[in-house]
């Protein structure tokens, strides 16, 4: 399905910003970049990928808050929309979580504290712990210029985890359902960090998931906002250990496992 960018900025009902919770990030010592795992080059990603439409409405938005409107949850909700579209783009058809649900991860994660998390401790208590019944196999830094392999990530993996900053220009432009610009970027304030998983893309946006809708994002926008983004690999590894894109996930499973803990 293409989604017209009229359909794309149309303000949701009740849309509204919510909470910040991404802390500073970080890529430990001993992991690489997702392109250090493939001999030669990844395939090349289509001119465009446009956003799923999950297919259950959870909260009165497209794709339900799961509490970041009360709590500092994004990287939680954020790791919940990028399986939501995994999980479109397969077609599986699973019961939805709620937002009780992941709110309790969340705080089981951070001892009760509404603290925030770092993203990639997050992932790797996520790929210890597992997911709801999934399993998240492998995952690996992909730089923020890299805009091939940042949509490589979003076609071959469903999405890229990623984390910016948001100004108060951004949370605007976000309720009048507008992009978010370079202008809503460097002439604001910033009010905090912030997880979002790219969705999709074409040559004038990136598109995200926050705040239970999709936001459209100009690559000049991305440039200036843009602080971390993360690979997720979800399922079984293969017998052979390529994930069918030529990335060598035991590999990288092998250095993930070898991490200081």
């Amino acid at each position: 399905m293409v989604l017209t960018s009229k359909t794309l900025y149309t303000p949701e009902p009740n849309r509204v910003a919510g909470k910040f919770g991404r802390l500073p990030g970080h890529v430990p010592n001993g992991l690489y970049d997702l392109t250090w795992y493939v001999a030669g080059a990844l395939p090349k990603a289509p001119l465009k990928v446009a956003p799923p439409v999950p297919p259950v409405n959870l909260d009165g938005t497209a794709w339900g808050m799961f509490g970041n409107d009360t709590y500092g949850d994004c990287g939680v909700a954020g790791v919940q929309h990028g399986d939501m579209a995994v999980d479109v783009d397969l077609k599986d058809k699973l019961d939805p979580l709620t937002a009780d649900q992941i709110v309790q991860y969340y705080l089981t994660y951070t001892d009760g504290e509404d603290s925030g998390v770092v993203l990639a401790d997050f992932l790797a208590y996520v790929k210890q712990t597992g997911w709801f019944g999934h399993k998240l196999a492998a995952y690996a830094p992909v730089s923020i210029s890299d805009f091939a392999t940042l949509q490589f990530a979003i076609n071959a993996y469903g999405y890229a985890y990623t984390g910016i900053e948001v100004t108060d220009l951004m949370m605007d432009a976000f309720q009048a359902g507008q992009p978010w610009t370079a202008e809503t970027v460097q002439d604001g304030t910033v009010e905090g960090g912030h997880c979002i998983p790219l969705v999709g893309y074409d040559s004038q946006n990136l598109y995200a998931v926050t705040w239970g809708g999709i936001q459209a994002i100009e690559y000049s926008a991305w440039h200036l906002m843009s602080s971390e983004a993360w690979a997720c690999i979800w399922g079984e590894v293969p017998s052979g250990g390529l994930d069918g894109h030529g990335v060598n996930l035991k590999a990288l499973q092998a250095d993930l496992a070898n991490l200081r803990k």
